[in-house]
């Protein structure tokens, strides 16, 4: 029996029909993970984003914690999916998670080029963005930020600048001691350093510096700060800069919690880090499942 084209195409319109049913309820309860991006004017171009949803997101209408996952250097907006398990253990949180690209940024504004301004770009634009497009808190207590090595300096020093923006930071292996990398390190990671803080210390050193920021701001209304290093982290001065942070955290009443354990500069560390600070998360706010 020959088919006629009308018939045809109407069973290629309910099978494509079937598709995108099933896609959607395969998609409903589960974790979803949304590639976005904008505009930045700070850094004159499209900059990609990965936005981790929770379960129900699309079946509510609740607003959410949210977390800005940085990456460290050499590394981009993938990481933290690629490479631990990060989407297994937020599955069950009520929380969103954002993890931004900011190539090898430091998270700093340049003092040299125009248009390579992270830190506006990450404070001005992104977060901004995420609050109008997607359903979170949009108060300092409906926000968190960490990162690792690079990201985790750029999320201390967001607290540090912006507390009126967050509630809680962490940082796993914080590169803190930028200011002896930039002496010392002919590399390429040096020659970053030096197009984002320049190659003497100026001012610009005191404003992006972790130790001199702590120095003047006050204790009160501060967010609560968990920093975890790795007992053998491989990068000179490192571990050092970390126990020497913490110690101007104690000294000025700052709440904090410090994790000292086995291990280097590597995602297996990173892995254990992202996992406790979201039980953290969690735990604070009440929420621990």
């Amino acid at each position: 029996m020959k088919l006629s084209s009308k018939v045809i195409k109407s069973c290629k319109f309910a099978f494509l029909l079937i598709l995108l049913l099933g896609e959607t309820l395969f998609a409903q309860g589960k974790i979803q993970v949304v590639l976005d991006s904008l505009y930045s004017k700070a850094t004159g171009g499209y900059k990609k984003f990965y936005v981790i949803l929770p379960r129900n997101y699309n079946e509510t209408e609740e607003r959410y914690q949210v977390l800005y996952l940085l990456h460290g250097y050499s590394g981009d907006h993938t990481n933290w999916l690629n490479k631990t398990s990060l989407l297994k253990y937020v599955d069950g949180y009520p929380l969103v998670i954002v993890t931004p690209e900011a190539n090898n940024s430091w998270y700093t504004n340049s003092p040299i080029f125009k248009d390579k301004n992270y830190e506006d770009y990450i404070i001005t634009e992104l977060i901004p963005y995420v609050e109008r497009r997607y359903r979170i808190l949009s108060t300092r207590h409906g926000r968190a930020i960490a990162g690792l090595s690079m990201g985790g300096y750029g999320a201390v020093k967001f607290g540090l600048k912006y507390p009126n923006l967050f509630r809680y930071v962490g940082s796993f292996s914080g590169a803190f001691n930028w200011k002896d990398l930039i002496k010392r390190d002919k590399s390429q990671i040096g020659q970053t350093l030096r197009e984002f803080f320049g190659e003497n210390e100026t001012e610009h050193w005191d404003k992006n510096d972790v130790f001199s920021i702590v120095e003047k701001v006050k204790s009160s209304n501060l967010p609560y700060f968990y920093i975890l290093c790795g007992k053998d982290d491989s990068i000179e001065g490192l571990l050092e800069s970390n126990r020497r942070f913490i110690e101007k955290l104690r000294y000025k009443g700052i709440l904090y919690e410090y994790h000292e354990l086995p291990g280097g500069h590597d995602w297996f560390l990173w892995d254990i880090g992202i996992n406790n600070f979201l039980k953290l998360l969690m735990r604070c706010e009440g929420r621990e499942e």
